[in-house]
């Protein structure tokens, strides 16, 4: 069943130190990876508001990349049932994109990231897929 999604932040240059998959169910955690993510604005913009007890934050940062050209993009989330009662999977696919050989790209460090927020729910395992 497709989850719908709402985008908090997508673009380049993320202060997120690593190439991660997140999933946030807490405002600490959420305010701590919002602060890296922000290390590198000036000044940092504020946290963005998440009620926890009905949505859930999921983040991809790309890492570092050494050239322009790379994007993350969440395409789409689901739930899957499975066989077993009252078990359910989270699945987040998402599409990697890096520069074709040749292409003409900046010479500039990149972190690709998107952050959105999904309707909490109840599942045991996610599982991020490669579009």
């Amino acid at each position: 069943m497709k989850v719908n999604f709402r985008t908090i932040a997508r673009g380049a240059n993320s202060g997120y130190p690593t190439a991660s998959q997140l999933v946030i169910d807490n405002s600490e955690e959420w305010a701590d990876v919002w602060q890296q993510h922000t290390s590198d604005f000036i000044p940092p913009p504020p946290v963005p508001n998440v009620d926890f007890t009905d949505n859930q934050v999921v983040a991809v940062f790309m890492g570092e990349k050494r050239t322009g050209g790379y994007s993350v993009e969440i395409l789409t989330v689901e739930t899957k049932n499975s066989e077993q009662k009252d078990l359910a999977s989270l699945v987040i696919t998402v599409a990697y994109r890096q520069p074709k050989p040749g292409e003409i790209v900046q010479e500039v460090i990149t972190h690709p990231y998107q952050i959105i927020t999904i309707p909490q729910r109840a599942v045991n395992k996610v599982l991020f897929k490669k579009a």
